[in-house]
């Protein structure tokens, strides 16, 4: 992305064990339509997969998370594989990682917890 002090190369993905997928808690933002998506993925009613995977925060749509001997991790991440579950119906948010605008502002931390972000 050009806007970005920083490039990604996703080829470090297998390797840092997700860590985009957990830490201290957090929220991915979902709307109705990537909602069905992920419901239509794995084959469930979007109610039912409301149900079980949403909750709401802010005003707004989150996943929800597991918390794992004090990590929070992603309701679609496999700690063992650390792997996402969904990959292929994500949210948008979770495609668009890591540009995202608050990063800009400290893009050495990102790299430091990313290492798939190259600083240019």
């Amino acid at each position: 992305m050009m806007s970005f002090p920083y490039n990604f190369n996703s080829d470090a993905c297998p390797g840092c064990r997700g860590q985009c997928c957990r830490g201290l808690g957090g929220y991915v933002w979902v709307g109705m339509d990537e909602i069905q998506a992920m419901a239509q993925a794995l084959a469930m009613e979007t109610d039912t997969f409301t149900r079980q995977y949403v909750r709401q925060a802010q005003g707004r749509l989150s996943l929800r998370e597991r918390v794992i001997n004090g990590e929070h991790l992603c309701c679609f991440f496999d700690p063992v594989d650390c792997l996402c579950t969904i990959y292929q119906s994500r949210p948008q948010q979770c495609r668009t990682f890591p540009f995202w605008n608050h990063f800009k502002d400290d893009p050495q931390k990102l790299a430091m917890e990313c290492p798939g972000v190259i600083l240019k």
